[in-house]
C-alpha cells in the first residue's frame, strides 16, 4: 500500500537518525561494539536536525503545495532548535535568513561563494521523493531548489536529488506484491532493487555519483563476508559529510540488506556520520519495506510525539501527490 510507504519513509528518517546520533564520529567497529552491548536498543530516542529539517520540508511542501521558497526557509527558521546539532554551515545559512538575507542568496555566501557540498541537504529530502514519486524531472527541480537554500554546491543537489529519486523508485517498486511464498517475494525484491539501481544510474548527471553507483554495482556483486563488505563500503563509498560520500553509501546500505532493520543495522556499523548515513538510508529502506518493517521497540523508543507527527506528515503528503 503506498500510503504505508509514504509513513515507513519519513519515520525510517527518524528512527535511522535517532539511532545514529549515539555513535556519530565513532569509527566502525566502535559503532558497532556500542549497539551489540546494548542488543541495538535505541537509546534516547532523540532525533537531530536531519529529522528536524525533513519536518519543515514536509510541513512547507503541504502548506504551499509545492515549493516555495521564501516559505521554507521561514519554516527551517521557525523549525530551529540549536540543540538539534545542526553544522555549522547550515547554521551560517539560517543566521544569515534571520538577519534578512534573501533565501536565494544566503547559501551562496559561504565556502568562497561555491556553497557548501556537505549532506545536509539529501538528509531532509525524503518528503520530495514522496511527493513527485512519479515525476523525475519535477523531483529533480524540486529537490534543486529546496537543497539550494542551504545547500548550493551541485554536488550537494545532484545528491539530494538522487536521494530523492531513491525514494520515489522504492515508493514504484514492491507496492503491489502479489506473490505467495516469501522466497518468491524475496526474488522479487531483489530485481526491484536490481531496477533501481539501474534507474539511479540513467538518473544520475554527475561524474562521481555514476562512479559511485557503479561501484555499488560490484560490491552487490562481490563475494565477501560482513566485515569485507564494511570494509570495502567506507574505502569505496565513503561515510563522511560530503554528499558523495553518504549518498552512495546510504543507497547501498539499503541495497545490500533483506529488511529495514538489517540496513540501518549496516548503515550504523560503518561510523563515520552515521545519524545521517542511517537517516537516509530509513527513509529509502522505509519507503520500499512500509512502516509494518521497522522494528516496533525502534518507533516506540522516539521522543513523544514525533511518531504520530511525522504519521500524520506522510497522510497529508499522499493525499497531496494525487492532487499535484
Amino acid at each position: 500500500m503506498l500510503l504505508e510507504k509514504f509513513r515507513g519513509a519519513l519515520l525510517g528518517v527518524a528512527v535511522g537518525d535517532a539511532l545514529g546520533a549515539p555513535v556519530e564520529g565513532f569509527d566502525g567497529a566502535s559503532a558497532r561494539r556500542f549497539y551489540e552491548e546494548r542488543s541495538w536498543k535505541m537509546v534516547s530516542g532523540k532525533y537531530t536536525d536531519d529529522t528536524e529539517m525533513t519536518i519543515g520540508v514536509a510541513e512547507s511542501l503541504i502548506a504551499c503545495k509545492g515549493f516555495n521558497g521564501a516559505h521554507l526557509a521561514q519554516q527551517f527558521l521557525r523549525n530551529y532548535n540549536e540543540s538539534r546539532g545542526y553544522g555549522p554551515g547550515t547554521r551560517e545559512v539560517l543566521k544569515m535568513l534571520s538577519e534578512g538575507v534573501g533565501w536565494k542568496e544566503a547559501s551562496h555566501k559561504i565556502f568562497g561563494g561555491e556553497g557548501s557540498y556537505g549532506n545536509g541537504a539529501a538528509m531532509r529530502i525524503a518528503p520530495v521523493g514522496l511527493l513527485y514519486h512519479e515525476d523525475a524531472e519535477k523531483l529533480r527541480e524540486v529537490a534543486f531548489k529546496v537543497s539550494e537554500i542551504t545547500h548550493a554546491h551541485e554536488l550537494a543537489k545532484e545528491g539530494a536529488a538522487l536521494l530523492a529519486f531513491a525514494v520515489a523508485l522504492a515508493c514504484r517498486y514492491g507496492c503491489n506484491r502479489h506473490t505467495v511464498s516469501a522466497e518468491e517475494e524475496e526474488e522479487e525484491a531483489r530485481e526491484a532493487k536490481r531496477e533501481m539501481l539501474r534507474s539511479l544510474h540513467a538518473f544520475a548527471r554527475h561524474r562521481i555519483y555514476k562512479e559511485k553507483l557503479a561501484r555499488i554495482e560490484a560490491l552487490l556483486h562481490a563475494k565477501e563476508d560482513e566485515e569485507e563488505a564494511r570494509k570495502r563500503a567506507v574505502s569505496e563509498l565513503g561515510n563522511g559529510e560530503a554528499s558523495f560520500n553518504s549518498v552512495p553509501t546510504a543507497i547501498f546500505s539499503f541495497l545490500r540488506s533483506h529488511d529495514f532493520r538489517e540496513s540501518i543495522v549496516f548503515a550504523i556499523s560503518l561510523g563515520g556520520d552515521t545519524d545521517t548515513i542511517a537517516a537516509m538510508t530509513g527513509a529509502v529502506s522505509g519507503a520500499f519495506y512500509g512502516e509494518r518493517s521497522i522494528p516496533r521497540e525502534w518507533l516506540e523508543s522516539l521522543e513523544s510525539g514525533v511518531v504520530a507527527y511525522l504519521t500524520k506528515l506522510a497522510e497529508d503528503l499522499y493525499e497531496l501527490s494525487k492532487e499535484i
